[in-house]
């Protein structure tokens, strides 16, 4: 039996699966070519042309007679305007000109005082406190800003003021400063001692936190308040509150190249060993 064509089919049949294996095809789309959009634009033909009729010529007289001339007609001059004196008007000794008589003044109505109601200070210290945030709306990982602003609306001194912030578990306590007083930051506590404070004085208060969890309502919030030595006379406005809405972070979406699918290389070293089973059948011989 001859080896000669099983030998040629191994190796051909090698070749074709090798080729198709390691094929660039196989290893990524190629990518369809853009249609060519072919647009047809209507010429417009050009304006036939008129014809002009042709020049005629014009037969003139040689010696034409000469213009009738109109005889002058005389227009009769009228007489040159006389001058007629402007009549002189005298007034009558009696009676006073224009300019003695005298207006009689109109009396004037005096003007009516309306007493300004003047509003009553607040009878008492009144502590109250407001508190922001910034920005709103956080990722993990983003640092924020409470604003808290202590004012006594009250007409007395306040005395005795103290400030009192837990901050919530999704965030991680930071720095804290104030414009008058003392603060200090314990734990997720953030507690400022302010002191007295004047009718109409406003202290502020800033804490900076980071994001270290996702957070959803109502859940992201968290409590101010403001106590003190003193009677407050709106108990109402001592405590305030801001959310922040905390998400999760931002996944990037996967830019890197598809995994190649396995199969071209197995086709590939399925074709391998069929050049080299070929080359076995040849040495045999």
């Amino acid at each position: 039996m001859k080896r000669s064509p099983v030998r040629a089919i191994l190796f051909v049949a090698g070749l074709l699966l090798f080729g198709w294996g390691i094929a660039p095809g196989q290893s990524a789309p190629v990518a369809a070519a853009p249609l060519l959009l072919v647009t047809e634009t209507p010429t417009s033909e050009p304006a036939s042309p008129t014809n002009s009729p042709a020049n005629t010529p014009t037969t003139t007289p040689a010696n034409p007679p000469p213009p009738a001339t109109a005889a002058p007609v005389s227009t009769p001059t009228a007489p040159p305007p006389t001058d007629t004196p402007a009549p002189t008007f005298t007034p009558a000794p009696d009676q006073p000109t224009d300019n003695e008589k005298t207006a009689t003044p109109t009396p004037t109505a005096a003007p009516t005082l309306t007493p300004t109601a003047v509003l009553p200070a607040v009878p008492g210290p009144d502590p109250a406190i407001s508190k922001s945030v910034n920005p709103p709306t956080a990722v993990v990982g983003d640092t924020v800003t409470y604003t808290i602003l202590v004012t006594n609306l009250g007409g007395t001194l306040a005395t005795g003021l103290v400030v009192e912030d837990t901050l919530p578990s999704f965030l991680a306590p930071g720095e804290a400063t104030i414009s008058r007083g003392q603060v200090s930051v314990s734990g997720q506590l953030v507690r400022a001692e302010i002191g007295d404070l004047a009718p109409g004085e406003t202290v502020e208060l800033r804490v900076t936190a980071r994001v270290i969890a996702p957070a959803a309502a109502p859940n992201n919030r968290n409590l101010a308040t403001v106590s003190s030595t003193s009677p407050d006379v709106n108990p109402d406005n001592n405590q305030a509150s801001v959310p922040v809405d905390a998400a999760g972070p931002v996944s990037l979406p996967n830019t890197g190249a598809a995994e190649r699918s396995p199969l071209p290389l197995l086709v590939a070293a399925l074709g391998l060993a069929l050049i080299l089973g070929s080359t076995l059948v040849r040495r045999r011989r």
